[in-house]
Order: structure tokens, then sequence, then C-alpha cells
């Protein structure tokens, strides 16, 4: 499960609270076309919030965008790969929010960040975020995904690493030498490397958080050899991997969010999302915008 706080990328509700402008219950927004449609209103739009007053101007946009994409998208998750929200899986990790919340003393707002916000909103993140897991799990329980992860998988691999950098591949070959002749690999650590890391030691990571020349070399080398300086971005290494582990394609489909880099699940969460909001058929109220996959786009003329 994703952290509790880590809301929808490209729908987050940064908002300023401002008194409405039309009265209750308008509708907003609708998706699809008819008969098969849903209207978004100013009531949804409010129970975000704690207040009688909703947002205006772009954080009503930015809101309003919210709750169009949550429809688009349990709707696309539906159809394609086949999800449906599991409204017990939901309850659990909005209980769990909740008692996160009332355990740190704060109150819904605070604990969100968001000024205002009610325990609607805080259902909505966890509406959105079970649904990512479930969509994420979904497409890498695909042969096609799975053979090119495993063709390249630095993405799933986990990686014991630790190594000394340099400004220079000469300052390598030198450090290079000097292992090979049994020097204390901390001690030249401390005295010689630029980075900061203890002795060296980088702990046990998958190796996609690393730049991709110092994984493939992470997932290369040998088991407790020193490598051949190794050129990064950064400048030279030498490194040494004393465990490397790859899990299996059975670990993968069964926790794939355990398993994967969260840049990896999150670029399939995010190629998914967007191709779903870009097919979605969307009607805004003229007065507060134009939709689009991206976000809502301001009226041309200013109705504000």
């Amino acid at each position: 499960m994703i952290p509790l706080r880590k809301f929808l990328a490209t729908v987050a509700l940064f908002v300023l609270i401002a008194s409405a402008c039309s009265s209750e219950g308008a509708v907003l927004a609708t998706i699809g076309t008819d008969p098969d449609t849903t209207d978004i209103t100013e009531s949804d739009v409010g129970s975000l919030y704690e207040s009688d007053s909703i947002p205006t101007g772009d954080t009503l946009r930015n809101a309003l965008f919210a709750l169009v994409a949550r429809v688009v998208l349990i709707d696309a998750a539906a159809a394609d790969p086949g999800v449906t929200l599991d409204p017990a899986v939901v309850e659990q990790l909005f209980e769990d929010m909740v008692a996160q919340r009332d355990a740190e003393g704060v109150d819904t707002a605070t604990w969100l960040g968001i000024p205002d916000a009610s325990e609607e909103m805080m259902r909505f993140n966890a509406e959105v975020a079970v649904l990512r897991d479930m969509v994420i799990k979904a497409l890498v329980d695909d042969p096609a995904y799975l053979d090119e992860l495993f063709a390249n998988p630095i993405p799933i691999t986990t990686v014991c690493v630790k190594h000394i950098l340099v400004g220079t591949e000469l300052e390598a070959q030198d450090i290079y030498i000097q292992l090979r002749s049994d020097a204390d690999f901390a001690a030249l650590a401390e005295a010689m490397s630029l980075d900061s890391a203890p002795g060296g030691d980088l702990g046990c990571r998958l190796a996609g958080v690393y730049v991709d020349d110092f994984a493939a070399a992470a997932l290369a080398a040998p088991l407790n050899e020193y490598t051949e300086p190794v050129e990064t971005r950064f400048g030279w290494h030498v490194l040494i991997v004393s465990e490397r582990t790859t899990p299996t394609r059975e670990e993968v489909i069964a926790d794939p969010i355990a398993h994967l880099t969260s840049a990896e699940s999150s670029g399939l969460w995010e190629d998914w999302f967007n191709v779903a909001l870009g097919a979605a058929v969307v009607t805004i109220d003229p007065e507060i915008g134009v939709w689009s996959a991206a976000g809502i786009i301001p009226p041309t003329t200013p109705q504000e």
C-alpha cells in the first residue's frame, strides 16, 4: 500500500476555501454521454470540506478535476484491466488513516495538510490509493509485461552494495589496486570517498533506485569481488556486492508494490490513468472551464 498521505499524482487537492458563488447542488461537471452519465455537483465538492463553502477559481478546478478523475478511473479500471474497487479494503485503509490521525492528536485538515479538509476527503484518498494498488497488480499480471521486466530485472532486484566514489578514473584504479592488495575497504572509503555513506556501505536496496550504469554494474558484478572502476555521472566507483536477490514471477505477481521500485510502479499507474483520462468524455460548466486530461482549463474570458 502506498503511504497514507500520498495523493494521486496530478489530482492533489491543495486548496484554499472561498465562498461559493452559485446555488447549492448545481451541476459542475457531467461524465459520459447520454443515457449513461454521472454528474458532479457543488454538493460533491462541498463534501470534501468541513465548512459550508467551496473553492473558487483554480482551487475549484483542481477539486472538480479530482472528483471527475475518481469516477473516470473507477469506470476505466472496471473495463480494463477488469478491476472493481473493493469497499472493504477502502474502509480498512480509511480506518487506518483515522487511527493514525487520532494517534497524532490532530484534526483531519492538519493531518492531510489541506485547509478545512473533511473526512470525506480522507476517504477519497483511500479510494484512490486502493484503486492504484489494484490496477498496478492487474497490470503486472500480464505475461508480456513480466517477460520484459525479467529480461532486465533492475527494477526488482535487491542488491547489497558498498562503494568508494572518486573524481577520476586514475584515483579509482589506485583504490581498486589497494583493495585487491587487502586494504581495508571502510578505511579507504572514509578517507577517499566523495560519498557520505559510512564506510561506503549503501545497504540493501532495489537496484532500480541507482543510476543506470551503477545499477547495471551491481547486477553484473560477481558477489564479494571488487569491480573494476565504473563510471557514472557522479564520478568513478569501485564497488562490491555482497548479496543480490531477484524475486520469482509468482512473488512479483502476488505483491508488486513490495517488489517494484516506486518509479516502476508509479510509471505503470501514471501511464494507465493518463490513457483513461485522455479517453474520458467530460463536460464542464463553461463558467468554470474546459475539460482536459491534464486538468481543467480556465475559461478564455475570466468568469470570476
